[in-house]
């Protein structure tokens, strides 16, 4: 418990941080937009590339595929759970796409993948980020469709940084391929930014609004009940079953994270409003202080 504690408030100082830097000098909130470009773009997937490309092997597929399996047919589930509740949470059409969204998909990869790496080493890094790549592949392609309502499904929405990066790494795990020496510090100290990077983007992102906007709806604390805790606790029940339990920490993992800030990011790349996903990024993370460490305990 007090490793989980502590790690989790390394992360929310840096958020913390990046709040008050936000509200100190409110000319800082200009450049979230340039910040999560590299976070997306750069920095992440550097991440995913060097945990894939140094742990994914023959044999950790023979060991560990179940993962994969076990994360698409999650992600279907949490698909059709959000089509189910979203219209009865809300009329507003676009309410409706932001509530799919943060029903499926939860602050995964720059909250969760920061934290399977600090309590679970880099095998439980490559193992979450397995499991997580149907969900990943949901993100950049129907999830942004969601969020922007920006025209139909295209295929070559599967084809951005993240999902390149888990392809290569693949490829380089598999064939052991030796990276140059540069090419290998480079993403090694890319790789390293990502959590306090990602958690001041948050902060900084949030410093935008003001504290009553963010806090006065009643739909962001509903949205924020299911997915700390009603969903995290469908999906540890769910997989207690022994064909599902060498995923389960993984899923809860994923599970249990607060809302992401693709609900902000995504809207404001086409000029959509995104209030509503900033109250759900607040909501979810303050109140995330709670559950986490209880989560995080039951699972580690």
């Amino acid at each position: 418990m007090v490793t989980v504690i502590q790690q989790l408030a390394v992360l929310y100082l840096f958020i913390g941080l990046g709040w008050l830097f936000g509200k100190r000098k409110p000319v800082l909130i200009s450049h979230t937009e340039l910040l999560s470009y590299l976070a997306v773009n750069l920095l992440l997937p550097c991440k995913v590339f060097k945990s894939f490309s140094q742990n994914f092997t023959t044999a950790y597929i023979r060991e560990h595929y179940v993962l994969l399996l076990a994360g698409l047919g999650l992600l279907l589930l949490l698909v059709g759970i959000a089509l189910l509740v979203s219209g009865l949470l809300t009329k507003n059409a676009y309410e409706q796409r932001v509530c799919r969204y943060s029903i499926t998909i939860a602050n995964y990869a720059y909250m969760g993948y920061v934290l399977a790496e600090e309590l679970m080493g880099a095998s439980g890094l490559t193992c979450i980020i397995l499991f997580c790549i149907p969900f990943a592949f949901y993100t950049y392609s129907f999830g942004y469709i969601l969020l922007t309502g920006q025209g139909k499904f295209a295929p070559r929405r599967l084809v951005n940084p993240m999902t390149v990066a888990i392809l290569l790494g693949c490829v380089w795990g598999l064939t052991e391929l030796p990276l140059p020496l540069v090419a290998e510090k480079v993403i090694s100290s890319a790789s390293a930014c990502v959590g306090p990077l990602s958690m001041l983007l948050t902060g900084l992102t949030l410093s935008g609004f003001r504290f009553r906007e963010l806090i006065n709806c009643r739909l962001t604390y509903l949205l924020s009940a299911l997915r700390l805790v009603l969903i995290p606790l469908l999906v540890f029940s769910l997989f207690s079953i022994p064909l599902l339990r060498e995923a389960r920490p993984y899923a809860v993992l994923m599970a249990c994270m607060p809302c992401g800030l693709n609900t902000i990011i995504f809207p404001k790349l086409v000029g959509e409003d995104c209030t509503l996903g900033a109250r759900l990024a607040f909501v979810s993370h303050l109140l995330s202080c709670i559950t986490l460490p209880i989560w995080l305990t039951l699972i580690n």
